[in-house]
C-alpha cells in the first residue's frame, strides 16, 4: 500500500496540474496543513519534502512554502538497483585536483563567510581575562561552547546534552574517532550509494571494507541493510540522512525512525555524518536519525565546515552509548581542541550571530541552486537528469551515454573542476554521472568574477554535448 505522504503529494501535484492550486500560491504552515489533511506532522513534513526533492514546492526562509513548477529539466536522475555486496574501497583512488575549485569541493563561496563578525569574536574572546593561550583545552571541549550548540540544537526541537557532546577537529575527524571505537580493521561498514568520496577514501585509508545499498527517491533500501545486520555481515553504518551528498536529497522521517529502530535491535551502531543539517533551504531543519535514537546506538558528528569555515577544524559528536571510549580516544590521541578557535565560535553561537548568518546564506544558496538549474537546464542536453536537492552545497547530474571520466580529461584543460560519478562508489557504477558545488554564484548581476563562472558552465556543458555527438 501507497504510503499516506505520497498519497498526499502526488494529489497536491496533480492538483497543481490542473490548475486547481496555482504557481506562486502560498502553502499552509506544516501544522495547519496537518490539521487540514487530518494527517501526523511527519505526515506533513514528508509530503512537503517529497513535493520539494520534485521542484513542486519551493521553501521561503522565514515565508514558509510556495508552489512553484519543477526546476529546468524535470526527471531525476536514475539510480541502479542491485545487490549489495562487502568491497574494497581504493586508496588513493582520486587525483589531485585543486581543493578550493568553485565546483570540485562542496564549499560556500569565501563571499558568503561571515569573517567581521568571526573576527569580533576573536577578539573579544581573546581580549577577556583569562589568557586561553596558557592552558590546556579540556579533552571534551569547553563547556560554554557545548552548552551555546545544545541551546542552539534545541531551539531546532533537536534536544542535546551539553555533558554528551565531544568537540572534535572537524568532522571528519569526529567521523575518524567513531570508526576507531565501533569498528576494527578489516570490518565491513554499510554505506549509501553514491557515497561521498572522501568518506570511500577515510573508509579505505582506515581498512576498513564497504557495503554500499542502493539508494532512489530519498529511500535507502533498508531490506537489505537489516539481512547485513541479521547476519553479521556488517558491524556499523556510516549514513547521511539530510541534504545528502552527492545527490542533496534528505531520508524520509519514516527511514531515520525506522533505522534508529534497527540499530537498537540488531545492536549495530550507525555512524550519522550531518554536515550538511543546517543547510536547508527552508526555515525548518529536518530532523537527524539521532533524534529517534533512545538506546545510544547513533553517534550524531557535524560541524561548522560547510556553515561557517572549513579552515577552522571545529565540529563535535554525541556518540550515545560510546561515551567513554569516545573521548578516552580523544584524550589518548588529540589532547583537545584548540581553545580560542571554541571560545570564538561559542562568542558567534551564543550571540545569535549564527542563526542569523544561516538565514543569510539558506536565501542564497536556494537562490544559486535556481540559477544552475536554469542555465544546466538550457544547455545541457535534453536527455540529461538533475537533482533538484532540498539544501547542501551539491547537485548530482547524470547524462546517459557520457564518460565522466573522459569529460573531466577535457575541461580540466580549461581549468574547469568537478567530480566524476564513479569517484562515489566502489563498484564501477555512476560513469555517466558528475557531482557540481553549487555554493558560489554564477549570477551575472553579482560580479564579472561570477560571471566568468557561468561561462565556465556553459563551456562546460558545451563539452557535454561534443561528446555525445562524437558517440553517435
Amino acid at each position: 500500500m501507497t504510503a499516506k505522504y505520497i498519497q498526499l503529494a502526488d494529489k497536491l501535484i496533480s492538483d497543481i496540474e490542473s490548475g486547481h492550486l496555482k504557481t506562486g500560491q502560498r502553502m499552509p504552515s506544516i501544522r495547519k496543513f496537518s490539521i487540514l489533511y487530518e494527517v501526523s506532522i511527519t505526515t506533513a513534513l514528508n509530503c512537503f519534502q517529497r513535493m520539494q526533492d520534485q521542484g513542486w514546492l519551493n521553501a521561503k526562509p522565514q515565508s514558509g512554502f510556495f508552489i512553484t513548477q519543477p526546476f529546468g529539466i524535470k526527471e531525476a536522475p536514475k539510480f541502479p538497483q542491485f545487490i549489495s555486496k562487502v568491497t574494497e574501497p581504493l586508496k588513493n583512488k582520486f587525483s589531485s585536483l585543486p581543493v578550493n575549485s568553485p565546483f570540485h569541493v562542496s564549499l560556500i563561496s569565501p563571499a558568503l563567510f561571515p569573517e567581521q563578525a568571526l573576527n569580533k569574536c576573536f577578539r573579544h574572546s581573546m581580549s577577556q581575562k583569562q589568557n586561553l593561550s596558557s592552558l590546556y583545552p579540556e579533552y571534551q571541549g569547553l563547556s560554554a561552547l557545548r552548552r551555546s550548540l545544545s541551546q542552539h540544537f534545541s531551539m531546532q526541537y533537536f534536544p542535546l546534552d551539553e555533558k554528551k557532546l565531544i568537540i572534535t577537529n572537524g568532522c571528519i575527524d569526529a567521523l575518524r574517532t567513531a570508526i576507531e571505537v565501533t569498528t576494527n580493521p578489516g570490518d565491513a561498514i554499510a554505506v549509501a550509494s553514491p557515497c561521498f568520496s572522501g568518506l570511500l577514501e577515510l573508509l579505505a585509508n582506515m581498512n576498513r571494507r564497504v557495503v554500499e545499498l542502493p539508494f532512489s527517491q530519498s529511500q535507502l533500501d533498508l531490506d537489505q541493510l537489516e539481512s547485513h545486520m541479521k547476519h553479521k555481515t556488517i558491524t556499523a553504518c556510516l549514513l547521511s540522512a539530510n541534504h545528502i551528498n552527492p545527490q542533496g536529497l534528505c531520508l524520509s522521517s519514516v527511514q531515520k525512525m525506522k533505522l534508529a529502530e534497527m540499530a537498537k535491535q540488531y545492536k549495530t551502531p550507525i555512524i550519522e555524518d550531518d554536515v550538511y543539517l543546517e543547510l536547508s533551504y527552508s526555515k525548518t531543519c529536518p530532523l537527524p536519525i539521532k533524534h529517534w535514537d533512545k538506546s545510544g546506538w547513533v553517534l550524531w558528528c557535524s560541524s561548522i565546515s560547510k556553515t561557517i569555515s572549513p579552515s577552522l577544524r571545529l565540529g563535535w559528536c554525541e556518540p550515545g552509548r560510546y561515551f567513554d571510549s569516545f573521548l578516552k580516544n580523544r584524550s589518548i590521541q588529540y589532547f583537545g581542541v584548540n581553545l580560542p578557535i571554541q571560545k570564538a565560535i561559542h562568542e558567534f553561537i551564543f550571540s545569535g550571530q549564527y542563526l542569523k548568518h544561516l538565514n543569510n546564506i539558506r536565501i542564497k544558496l536556494q537562490k544559486n541552486l535556481r540559477d544552475y538549474h536554469e542555465l544546466l537546464a538550457n544547455n545541457l542536453p535534453s536527455s540529461a537528469r538533475l537533482s533538484t536537492p532540498t539544501g547542501g552545497l551539491v547537485i548530482w547530474i547524470q547524462v546517459p551515454n557520457l564518460n565522466a571520466d573522459k569529460l573531466l580529461s577535457e575541461t580540466i584543460k580549461q581549468n574547469i573542476y568537478f567530480r566524476t560519478g564513479n569517484q562515489f562508489s566502489t563498484l564501477g557504477l555512476y560513469q555517466d554521472c558528475f557531482r557540481l558545488n553549487i555554493g558560489w554564484s554564477i549570477s551575472s548581476a553579482d560580479s564579472s568574477e561570477k560571471n566568468l563562472l557561468s561561462q565556465q558552465l556553459i563551456q562546460l556543458c558545451q563539452l557535454v554535448k561534443l561528446q555525445l555527438d562524437q558517440n553517435t
